[in-house]
């Protein structure tokens, strides 16, 4: 069985088989595509001392925002995701109502059609952090869209990290925060695959150092596939046949070889770089003090890219906050099931209860 050299139909073998593992991350839905708004931010400065001129974050809304702007949510995508990810979720009646909120949803500094190394800095491209994402959506959120506070954060993954930061440094506009697979810090083992990702792609011929002329797409389609074991758990792999086994490969390679290299391997660094306690001399327990909001912490039982232990270590660190453990086989993934599915129904009827219970909550 050949994975690098897949067919076309193997490839929409592959499309079918993640759409059915209901990946919203990974996974368009059939909706038209809206047109991103634009919001920038001149000399923009990032935690190491750079400074971008002209930073532009893309975003949409959905919804309308109420006269006391008091019911607007953001959702904030994983590592590999954009402004669509949530797509599924979002509309009148769904997990984040549109007749009730006003949802916004943003490609993060680094990727999509926001400022990112593929906009022609390549290498140059400032080295940014997690909170250095964090803030950028801030200013947007209070500066551009005039919202002092939002109802809640979601995010996913990467999104749960910055959402954390948010709560952490600007704890006065966060009404809550829905955390899916957060972690106070990027474990070793985390690291460590983080690490091995970008060496995949820097072994392909075309890398160059980051200075290429071709994007080198065999490299970034391997790292994808190197990522995958830990984004499924061993019994959920071990059930699958050898054929869907590789459309999966296939998919997630695919899925990396979409990005510009050098914007997807300064997003892991990112990512692999994240501590909240960095700022506070190390001291995380220092930092989950500072924040105020309730948190609904969702884990998947079989997650071996994100452990579970990073939750708990926030459940015990934020006065408000409580844990939810997914049963799946599905890892990493089981934290983007759609309605419809075990997993899915289960996150879903956790964040609307605990929408409804935040402060200024719309009526049932």
């Amino acid at each position: 069985m050949s994975i690098r050299f897949a067919t076309s139909r193997r490839r929409n073998a592959a499309a079918h088989c993640v759409c059915a593992l209901f990946l919203f991350g990974l996974c368009a839905v059939n909706r038209p595509a809206a047109a991103a708004q634009p919001y920038s931010l001149a000399d923009f400065a990032f935690e190491d001392g750079s400074i971008l001129p002209d930073l532009h974050l893309a975003y949409e809304t959905h919804g309308e925002l109420s006269p006391s702007h008091d019911n607007a949510i953001l959702l904030l995508p994983g590592a590999i995701g954009g402004r669509h990810a949530f797509d599924a979720l979002i509309g009148p009646g769904r997990t984040f109502d549109t007749d009730r909120y006003f949802v916004v949803t943003v490609d993060p500094l680094g990727g999509g059609e926001s400022s990112s190394p593929a906009d022609g800095l390549g290498q140059d491209f400032p080295r940014y952090s997690i909170r250095d994402m964090m803030e950028a959506q801030y200013r947007l959120v209070t500066n551009g869209l005039g919202i002092a506070r939002l109802r809640a954060l979601v995010g996913l993954s990467m999104g749960s990290f910055v959402a954390l930061e948010w709560g952490i440094h600007h704890p006065e506009s966060a009404g809550g925060l829905i955390l899916l697979a957060p972690s106070p810090k990027a474990d070793p083992s985390f690291r460590l695959t983080v690490d091995l990702i970008s060496t995949t792609i820097a072994l392909d011929p075309e890398w160059q150092g980051g200075r290429y002329e071709h994007n080198p797409a065999e490299g970034l389609r391997h790292a994808g596939m190197l990522l995958y074991p830990w984004l499924v758990s061993s019994a959920y792999i071990d059930r699958l046949s050898a054929r869907d086994l590789a459309a999966e490969l296939d998919a997630v390679a695919g899925e990396f070889a979409a990005w510009d290299a050098n914007s997807l391997v300064l997003r892991q660094a990112a990512y692999r770089a994240h501590d909240i306690a960095a700022p506070f001399d190390g001291d995380v327990t220092a930092a989950l003090a500072r924040i105020t909001a309730p948190a609904l912490l969702i884990v998947s039982a079989s997650d071996r890219f994100v452990a579970g232990s990073g939750a708990r270590r926030i459940k015990d660190g934020v006065k408000q906050a409580s844990l939810v453990e997914v049963p799946s086989e599905r890892g990493h993934r089981a934290l983007r099931a759609l309605p419809g599915t075990p997993e899915g129904d289960l996150i879903d009827r956790q964040i609307r209860r605990f929408l409804a219970t935040l402060t200024g909550s719309p009526a049932d």
